[in-house]
């Protein structure tokens, strides 16, 4: 989708934007600033890092209850 006119100023009111659903031939979107997507790759690394060490912690908190649950059966 592309949006036509520029960003709104104020709170709504003013322009009103074109949106085309399909763009025209040639159309490339602006490209974000470099810090930026450098950011969005850091803050998506660590939390795919805590998210690996819950997820690994949760498994072996799973594994010792299994086992706890097993030796007082026997």
């Amino acid at each position: 989708m592309v949006w036509l006119g520029g960003p709104r100023r104020g709170s709504g009111a003013g322009g009103r934007r074109i949106v085309l659903h399909d763009p025209p031939p040639g159309y490339h979107p602006p490209s974000l600033p470099r810090k930026f997507v450098q950011q969005q790759l850091r803050s998506d690394y660590i939390l795919l890092r805590i998210g690996t060490v819950v997820l690994a912690l949760l498994a072996v908190a799973f594994f010792v209850i299994i086992c706890v649950m097993i030796a007082t059966y026997i």
